[in-house]
């Protein structure tokens, strides 16, 4: 993480553009994190720092994501379904993926767009499905530019609010850490028996 607030502070918003722009189009990248990453980093940002905004940075995570989607949808539109179901392994899109990902996609256009953004997988797949089904472009574009200014909002906006509050948890005592991990166990008990459930 030390290497990418380097790069951040020294390339700003250009990095934040580019870095989305290559997670989206399939390159292997942990854009959430990078996107809280680069909230609590604008937060810790001093004088000495690159005068960097945070409005600025959801900006170019938008235009970034949605240039990458853009992309993606056009390659699949030009190379069609053999290159994809042939090279897809090689960006996380394995058969399995691509026939469960294809028959959502095929259901709610749409909302499969803005939803995949918050899926990781899904949202480099669903793109190249987009391309391969002929969405319309109007259509498919306004769910990216929609779907990525929520999604980078969002997680922009998380990684800026607990930067700005990490000093109110330097001061947690013992009784605070039981209690978090207990609401987390809690919470994770929750999960796992929802979804034993639903297996069933």
């Amino acid at each position: 993480m030390e290497n990418i607030q380097s790069l951040f502070l020294t390339y700003g918003y250009l990095f934040v553009f580019l870095y989305l722009f290559c997670g989206l189009i399939g390159v292997p990248a942990a854009e959430e994190s990078f996107l809280l990453f680069v909230g609590i980093t604008l937060s810790q940002i001093t004088e000495a720092d690159p005068p960097l905004r945070l409005s600025v940075c959801i900006l170019m995570a938008v235009l970034g994501a949605s240039s990458g989607m853009v992309s993606a949808y056009l390659i699949a539109c030009y190379i069609g379904e053999p290159f994809i179901v042939r090279y897809g392994k090689y960006i996380g899109l394995t058969k399995q993926r691509w026939e469960k990902a294809r028959r959502r996609f095929q259901k709610h256009t749409f909302l499969a767009i803005i939803a995949g953004y918050f899926i990781p997988g899904i949202r480099q797949i669903n793109p190249y499905l987009a391309g391969l089904s002929r969405a319309r472009f109007i259509t498919y574009l306004s769910a990216s530019l929609l779907g990525a200014w929520v999604w980078a909002t969002i997680f922009l906006s998380l990684g800026y609010f607990a930067g700005n509050q990490i000093h109110r948890f330097i001061g947690f005592g013992l009784f605070h850490v039981i209690l978090i991990g207990a609401i987390l166990f809690i919470g994770f008990v929750i999960i796992t028996i929802i979804q034993f459930r639903r297996k069933k």
